[in-house]
């Protein structure tokens, strides 16, 4: 019993003796008059959430670090201060709190009603059903919970835009399974899975936690909001934007070739347009020329049959009667040399037009470019926005230009042989008709001259040689008839190709054209993309970097010079089943006084 008689006194004398203290530095500090000087402030925000997030209550706990110990001043709209250092009394005048700190570090709270710079609801269901919480306590089934993050208007502070949200819920494993919770982090603690969302400074988020439960209940919602003060260093993007300054210049060299190649394009469509007048041209003066075939061979078999015929009554010519019968031929002869004249004018005619002919070909043809496209040119045609039947006309009008400009060059020694033979027809159909001609004078002027026997067989001989050479030169006049017959029907086959080339490159020079200006708009829209990306990260670096955020006090404007830090830690009500007070009361009312005063040490 003396033992416990001690052990009380002392306690008591423990419990009276900062009382005393607290006198006597309150008069020692009225006697000095000293005035503190604060270091650095810093305030923690504590508020209380309905489960629903409507705001039940706030308050502050203000920490000061002193270099000097002494009277202090602070500035807040309190409902009511508490000191939480010592005993010793805080005047409240108005906004201005006063106080005396007489250590280094100084702790009190005030009570307010101020809005939070965050706005937060959440909602909560139970198999997609929305429920009041606390009317599914213990109950089973699917449970969501929506968390929405919104800027509260009403709070003109700095915080929202600079502060960055922790938000943790604890969930019981023995009651939750199947738990998902998407862009959030899930810990094991113990037996439970501490979930964590994260909001980012000046973003308002809608969160979503979903589980399957037996038993439903709740720990409450932990909520802590801290300046974002990372500092985010700026990445090395000078390769990335070297990637995109190649990308886009890339871009460019592909606008710049599909232009050159549009240019080649239309210069090969303008080639072939002309080739294929020229061709047209061609194709005519072989049709007129074969046509005119027939005619000549036609005149050139009569004139070759009056030969023969001259040649048998020449041979049946003898003696007297002979050379009476030679005057008249005189007039035969005459009409024979009139036709091979005849002859000779057409071919000369001919001759000119084939010229003129394969002129206006060589002409078209040396429009048609060289083979310099690759089939990379072409495969770029093929990635653009043009239709592949298009580009595969394109390519067929291509390989068409090319095939007929190999098959000119090919047969181009046949097309130069043409136009020699002709002169040398004429040539020789002049000569032939000059000779029959003099033929004739010569019978018209010696008949009644001639020696009968000698002369006449002369004159046998030399009919019989020229009707011989006619008789060749028909020959090879129908063979020349036949070839311009068949280059006349191969070369409508080359100039359909030609013609089909022509307007398929026309065409295309169209296609082209609007390739360009795709390609054109692809470069103006993209050769600012590294300048544009760099803006880009800058300015998202920017959002979420607020190492330059100077603090500044949640509760008053005049705080601010002395603020070092402000924080906020927020719960929401728990969500379980009502305690039953009964044993705790019972318990209360078994324990005595000195019990209950041995318990507050």
């Amino acid at each position: 019993m003396r033992k416990t008689i001690k052990w009380v006194w002392l306690a008591l004398a423990l419990f009276f003796i900062p009382f005393t203290n607290t006198g006597v530095l309150a008069e020692s500090s009225e006697e000095k008059d000293d005035t503190g000087k604060v270091e650095e402030k810093n305030e923690v925000v504590y508020a209380n959430l309905e489960a629903g997030g409507s705001l039940e209550n706030i308050y502050v706990v203000n920490a000061f670090e002193l270099k000097e110990p002494g009277v202090i001043e602070d500035f807040g709209n309190y409902e009511s201060v508490k000191n939480l250092t010592d005993t010793s009394k805080i005047e409240q005048d108005g906004d201005t709190i006063r106080m005396e700190a007489a250590s280094d570090t100084f702790y009190y709270q005030g009570n307010l009603s101020k809005e939070l710079p965050w706005k937060f609801t959440i909602n909560y269901y139970l198999d997609g059903e929305e429920v009041d919480p606390k009317t599914i306590i213990g109950e089973s089934g699917q449970v969501e919970i929506e968390i929405k993050v919104e800027e509260n208007e009403e709070a003109e502070t700095p915080f929202f835009d600079n502060y960055m949200l922790q938000i943790s819920q604890s969930l019981n494993t023995d009651y939750f399974y199947n738990i998902e919770a998407e862009d959030a982090t899930i810990a094991n603690a113990g037996k439970n899975k501490q979930i964590a969302f994260t909001v980012m400074p000046g973003e308002e988020e809608t969160l979503m936690l979903q589980a399957d439960t037996d038993q439903f209940e709740l720990a409450g919602m932990e909520i802590s909001a801290l300046p974002s003060s990372v500092s985010v260093d700026s990445p090395d993007t000078d390769a990335l934007t070297e990637e995109f300054q190649s990308l886009t210049d890339a871009i460019g060299e592909i606008n710049q070739g599909v232009s050159e190649l549009g240019d080649g394009i239309r210069g090969l469509g303008g080639g072939l347009t002309e080739l294929e007048n020229g061709s047209s041209q061609f194709q005519n003066g072989l049709n007129e020329l074969s046509n005119s075939s027939g005619e000549l061979t036609g005149a050139s078999s009569e004139i070759n049959n009056a030969f023969q015929s001259i040649q048998e009554e020449v041979d049946q010519i003898t003696g007297i009667d002979g050379i009476d019968q030679l005057g008249s031929m005189t007039e035969a002869a005459s009409d024979m040399a009139a036709g091979m004249e005849a002859l000779a004018d057409e071919i000369d005619a001919l001759t000119t037009g084939y010229g003129d002919a394969r002129e206006a070909l060589k002409t078209a043809m040396d429009q048609i470019p060289e083979a310099t496209l690759t089939e990379e040119d072409f495969q770029v045609l093929y990635d653009s926005e043009i239709d592949s039947e298009i580009i595969d006309e394109l390519t067929g009008t291509y390989e068409a230009a090319q095939s007929a400009l190999a098959v000119y060059n090919e047969s181009i020694e046949s097309f130069e042989a043409v136009e020699p033979a002709l002169s040398e027809f004429q040539t020789s159909a002049s000569e032939i008709a000059g000779s029959i001609r003099s033929f004739a004078d010569e019978i018209e002027q010696s008949v009644g001259q001639i020696d009968i026997d000698e002369g006449l067989d002369e004159f046998i001989t030399s009919v019989n040689t020229m009707a011989d050479n006619y008789n060749q030169f028909h020959e090879g006049l129908l063979s020349y008839t036949n070839g311009v017959n068949e280059l006349s029907t191969s070369y409508a086959d080359i100039h359909g190709g030609i013609s089909g080339a022509a307007t398929g490159a026309n065409e295309l020079a169209a296609g082209t054209d609007e390739l360009q200006d795709g390609t054109s708009q692809l470069y103006d829209a993209t050769q600012n993309i590294p300048d544009e990306m760099q803006e880009e990260i800058d300015k998202m670096i920017s959002q979420y970097d607020k190492s330059d955020f100077d603090p500044v006090s949640f509760i008053s404007e005049e705080n601010n010079d002395m603020t070092n830090s402000v924080q906020f830690v927020i719960q929401t009500d728990s969500i379980q089943p009502e305690e039953d007070t009964a044993e705790v009361e019972e318990e209360e009312e078994s324990e005595g006084f000195w019990e209950r005063l041995m318990n507050l040490f």
